[in-house]
């Protein structure tokens, strides 16, 4: 989150980037960081009109993983800052900068940050905010070394220096605009004028699908310097320290550790159906799982309808629009489709194959997949989260679910794990737990007869820079010497394989190729051309529209409109499954290679454009090609 804020300011900030120190020399026909620079400077308004600016408020909407938050930002010049998260838990978090001192008031209480040591991400903003040195947040940009290179299909120049600690910055801006478009893991899209500034909307970064969608901005807002001053009263409400636990078996046992039981989700009767709007980027708009909606009129109320997030706990009035039928939207979203229910009947079904998932608490004994666990561990668990969460028991459906998997026959290995904890109020990311799982996998599988292991889902990613960043990437090396597939959603960073997940109308036909479409996420950068890939660069699998088994009930299901790339990872690892029930002898490469070489690129028109979406996977002719192939 404080990344994509560091993104923002430093959009904001460009008259600080140093345009008066000369520029090294770069490649002929290239033009200078320095002009880069200043091009990206006018592009967003001017040094005149930039420097007339005294203060900015941003609100905002986020989402990290399944969690949203709302964000309210305070930037007043020279370098005064005020962040204020609410999650949905009530949690509130606030962070502040007076100029000398920065401070954070959580649940437990007040505290004084040192920004180099314990919020690193909080002091760049800062080092940024901060004109009394010049640019004293990294390197002097106007002397980084320039190359042309291209992002999703648009020209931009890449500035790269070297930085004062860390690894090297780049910033990548687009050639026809100059605006500035992607730096580290972060990308900006949907840049918008507010009082002759243009501002970016949304920042998403894509290492760990962390995205803040900017809903309000306004300019030169009166603020008092007080406001950023350090709050002098602690907080009444204290928080309890959290705990954390590992729960495996002995030995090299396979043994289910625990029964987590079911969570709850009772929102009650509605006074209003919530309206869904597509430019917020924003998913569970219209959540109404466990909702009583018997008292709505929702006859003229199709478009949010087709929007909304529901399970078997929703109760719905008697009348319904035409084109909204709730039952035939989960029995669709059950499908895996792209025709995966033929491999099925052709006896394609990931039998003998193991796949091992690390995700979140699991309901054991869903009837979807309970028959194929075989083992269920618990590392660095909270000891406050004893209920079985939404995302684990949706991955694993996906993967080897009886009437949702891709594999409905292969072997399911689960462990549960929180990568990081809880530290004064906010979450620090710790992946070295995620390490420690991969590779308990590793050993467990060494021990079992046939190594029938053969890949690993895990639905986040990482960034080499985190904590245990380099443990994770060693666990998922010494996976690729044994022979194990690891797909993450670092997957490009790790194997150097590319896939997006596909949206589809939730009442469309899953097994139609024609159904498919941009995901929800992404479709609007995709089809204004800020950020389009051609076919051949990425593996497309579905996404949006999915039924899977919910948390609530052993015999529960829910369905989500709109998904992310957590629900095209176990799709993958599914897929691969069945590739090596096929053929016992592949490997991730020539897997890669044979599902781009079969898939199917899909045509579509777009405000009277044609578009060429692909490579969409195409299971049936995948498996036919691998059993052609020595």
């Amino acid at each position: 989150m404080k990344t994509s804020i560091l993104i923002l300011a430093l959009s904001l900030e460009a008259g600080a980037w140093g345009s008066e120190s000369r520029p090294v020399p770069v490649a002929p026909l290239l033009p200078a960081a320095s002009e880069i620079l200043a091009r990206h400077l006018q592009a967003i308004g001017g040094k005149e009109a930039l420097e007339k600016v005294a203060s900015y408020e941003f609100k905002a909407v986020g989402r990290e993983k399944e969690m949203e938050f709302d964000l309210r930002i305070r930037l007043k010049r020279p370098n005064r800052l005020r962040l204020e998260c609410s999650l949905p838990n009530g949690m509130k978090i606030q962070s502040g900068y007076d100029g000398t001192n920065a401070w954070r008031v959580d649940p437990s209480g007040i505290h004084d940050l040192d920004p180099k040591r314990n919020d690193q991400d909080f002091g760049e903003l800062i080092r940024c905010l901060d004109r009394q040195t010049e640019l004293a947040w990294g390197p002097n940009m106007a002397q980084a070394h320039v190359t042309k290179a291209s992002r999703d299909n648009r020209e931009v120049y890449s500035l790269r220096a070297d930085a004062q600690a860390g690894p090297p910055i780049t910033m990548e801006f687009d050639v026809k605009s100059g605006l500035l478009i992607h730096t580290g893991h972060s990308a900006l899209d949907d840049y918008r004028t507010v009082d002759g500034i243009q501002v970016p909307f949304a920042i998403r970064n894509e290492q760990d699908q962390t995205a803040i969608r900017i809903q309000a901005v306004a300019l030169n807002v009166a603020m008092n310097d007080s406001e950023f001053t350090k709050p002098g009263k602690v907080p009444a409400e204290n928080r309890a320290v959290v705990e954390y636990r590992d729960l495996l078996n002995k030995s090299n046992a396979l043994e289910i550790v625990r029964r987590p039981p079911p969570s709850r989700i009772q929102r009650g009767k509605l006074k209003a159906l919530p309206v869904y709007d597509p430019n917020t980027g924003r998913p569970f708009q219209v959540d109404v799982r466990g909702a009583d909606l018997t008292g709505l009129v929702l006859t003229n109320r199709l478009a949010d309808l087709l929007r909304a997030d529901f399970d078997q706990n929703t109760r719905w009035p008697a009348r319904l629009p035409a084109g909204f039928d709730h039952q035939k939207i989960m029995d669709l979203g059950k499908n895996p489709g792209l025709k995966v229910r033929e491999l099925h009947r052709r006896g394609i079904t990931g039998k003998g194959v193991g796949i091992a998932i690390i995700d979140q608490n699991l309901l054991v004994d869903h009837v979807e997949y309970k028959d194929r666990l075989k083992l269920y561990e618990e590392m660095h668990v909270s000891t406050q989260d004893e209920t079985a969460q939404m995302h684990g028991p949706a991955v694993a459906s996906i993967a080897v679910g009886k009437t949702c998997g891709v594999a409905p026959e292969a072997d399911l290995f689960y462990i549960s794990v929180v990568n990081g904890e809880m530290q004064n109020g906010r979450f620090e990311w710790d992946f070295t737990h995620l390490a420690r799982a991969v590779n308990r996998i590793l050993d467990l599988n060494a021990s079992l007869a046939g190594n029938p292991i053969r890949v690993i889902s895990i639905s986040v990613g990482w960034s080499a820079d985190q904590k245990g960043g380099k443990e994770i990437t060693a666990a998922v090396n010494r996976a690729k010497k044994e022979g194990v597939f690891v797909i993450s959603t670092s997957l490009e960073t790790t194997h150097k394989l590319a896939f997006h997940g596909l949206g589809r109308e939730p009442m469309d036909d899953p097994d139609k190729f024609t159904a498919y479409g941009p995901g929800s996420w992404w479709a609007k950068v995709f089809l204004s051309k800020v950020r389009r890939f051609p076919p051949g660069q990425r593996l497309l699998v579905p996404m949006d529209s999915r039924a899977t088994a919910s948390p609530t009930g052993a015999q529960d299901y829910v369905f989500y409109a709109d998904g992310g790339w957590s629900w095209s990872v176990p799709y993958l690892a599914g897929l691969y499954a069945l590739a090596c029930q096929e053929k016992p002898d592949i490997t991730p490469t020539q897997f890669w290679a044979a599902a781009l070489e079969t898939g199917k690129i899909i045509t579509f028109t777009h405000m009277r454009e044609k578009i060429a979406l692909g490579t969409v996977a195409n299971p049936v002719e995948l498996m036919e090609s691998l059993r052609k192939k020595p």
